[in-house]
């Protein structure tokens, strides 16, 4: 089976270091769970020991105020994964954690792959299937079946996860192992040297992936959105010409992309009031 080299190669090699993998606690496992949502490891290490520290459990975050919030996620991206965390923690101080995926599912911003984490990180209960996300799929899609995971439908690489995890492994350990495989060695441009997986893998010696190209940041809507979300956590009462001016700086800040801005992050709910126009 292509995953047997996989539990002696993780209990020498995996990142056991990292604080999220030595806790069952649920929300210290979704918060990081939700900072890691593209946000490299290094990144999100001291912010989410920093928030942490400010808010241990749900309910201390359920009533912090969402732009302080916002203002503690200031650098990690996409801030609607803040709001939704602080949605949850509501949710969760007033009902308790779900005990199930259907449940967890149901919590503000959780999806399928955050809600099988959950099962198979946390002491909430058990995990059906380990949890998906693009690193493991492209790991089984590759190893075990010799293509990339876009080939394939979602229920293979489910199914291939499920038959594949080695006897007496943890569906815990059997997935962090699978993200330090993806992590370390099965990226877009594949390092086949030294992966567990190599000696079985049916991708070895396909031909090399071009690694995919990511949509820039500087002068995207995304840098424009962040700019202003900034500017108006910073000072509440920044406004129209005040709030333009004060992202002019932003490449292609132009009238109509700063409008486009301010009604994405009402329609979000990041931007107080209902109505983009008064911005």
């Amino acid at each position: 089976m292509w995953t047997e080299p996989l539990p002696g190669w993780f209990a020498e090699h995996g990142r056991h270091h990292l604080p999220w993998r030595q806790t069952t606690d649920p929300w210290r496992v979704l918060v990081s769970e939700v900072m890691l949502q593209q946000t490299s490891v290094s990144r999100v290490l001291p912010r989410w020991q920093r928030f942490l520290r400010r808010w241990p459990d749900a309910a201390t975050c359920a009533v912090a105020a969402l732009d302080d919030v916002l203002r503690e996620w200031q650098g990690l991206g996409y801030p609607r994964r803040a709001r939704a965390l602080w949605l949850t923690a509501a949710r969760v101080a007033a009902d308790g954690w779900p005990a199930d995926e259907p449940g967890l599912n149901s919590l503000p911003g959780v999806g399928a792959y955050t809600a099988r984490a959950l099962l198979a990180f946390s002491d909430l209960g058990a995990a059906a299937v380990p949890p998906r996300d693009v690193n493991v799929g492209r790991v089984a899609a590759r190893a075990a079946l010799g293509t990339e995971p876009a080939q394939l439908r979602s229920s293979v690489l489910d199914g291939v996860l499920d038959k594949s995890r080695p006897r007496g492994m943890s569906i815990r350990d059997y997935t962090y192992a699978l993200f330090d495989v993806g992590a370390l060695h099965c990226r877009s441009r594949p390092r086949c040297d030294g992966c567990p997986l190599a000696p079985g893998c049916s991708f070895r010696y396909s031909s090399p992936t071009v690694a995919p190209r990511h949509p820039r940041y500087q002068g995207s809507l995304r840098q424009l959105r962040g700019a202003i979300l900034a500017a108006t956590l910073d000072n509440p009462r920044l406004i129209g010409a005040s709030l333009r001016q004060a992202v002019s700086g932003i490449p292609g800040a132009t009238p109509q992309r700063f409008d486009e801005a301010v009604a994405g992050l009402v329609m979000d709910g990041l931007l107080p009031g209902s109505d983009a126009a008064v911005y």
